[in-house]
């Protein structure tokens, strides 16, 4: 039997959370201590970037050392954003009513395996496996809530050792949730962007 760990959101509080469009809850010790780790690995990491950088002589002689280099600390500064950015929601503006809206997105949790749990009528959770070489089954969660003519929503994960931010499948669930929201009828064809892009 498979045991699903999901990131801890004690205390979560959803008025709070909707008001300031920023996830509100009680970080444990472990959590913050493992927000740090992550934001002192990434900062080490472009450090030691930009002081490679500065030792490359040339650039005529090290083009492709140098943009190597660049490509990195670029996806760095990219992965500490999301980081940085993962309690924010982000926001989708819809035309019909929030519970039409509200079964619109359980209908595609349905239809791509995720987890689904409903802790009230304002909020949906949509878990999917992220982890494959454990024991326990770590899982990446979107959180979504309902208002009126919007959701609002963030994508964190948990992982094994250290809870690394979603790097680019956010792209592809706010391209899904504005089709899903927006078409007139839902469509049927799978995403296949959905099921390949699955970050380490």
């Amino acid at each position: 039997m498979a045991i699903f760990v999901m990131r801890t959101l004690k205390n979560l509080d959803i008025n709070s959370s909707i008001e300031s469009n920023r996830l509100v809850f009680k970080e444990s010790w472990s959590d913050r201590l493992d927000t740090f780790f992550v934001y002192f690995a990434f900062f080490a990491i472009i450090f030691l970037m930009v002081l490679c950088f500065s030792e490359l002589e040339s650039f005529s002689k090290n083009g492709l050392e140098y943009i190597i280099l660049i490509s990195i600390i670029i996806f760095y500064l990219y992965a500490l954003y999301c980081k940085l950015s993962e309690k924010k929601l982000k926001k989708i503006k819809f035309n019909i009513h929030r519970e039409e809206a509200k079964k619109r997105i359980i209908e595609y949790g349905k239809k791509y395996k995720f987890r689904i749990s409903k802790p009230s009528d304002k909020l949906i959770f949509l878990n999917e496996p992220t982890d494959n070489f454990s024991i326990q089954e770590y899982e990446r969660t979107i959180i979504i809530f309902f208002k009126e003519n919007e959701i609002l929503y963030t994508l964190i994960k948990e992982g094994a050792r250290v809870n690394f931010p979603v790097l680019f499948s956010q792209h592809f669930t706010k391209r899904a949730f504005k089709k899903i929201l927006t078409q007139p009828k839902i469509e049927t064809t799978k995403n296949y962007f959905n099921g390949f892009f699955n970050e380490l």
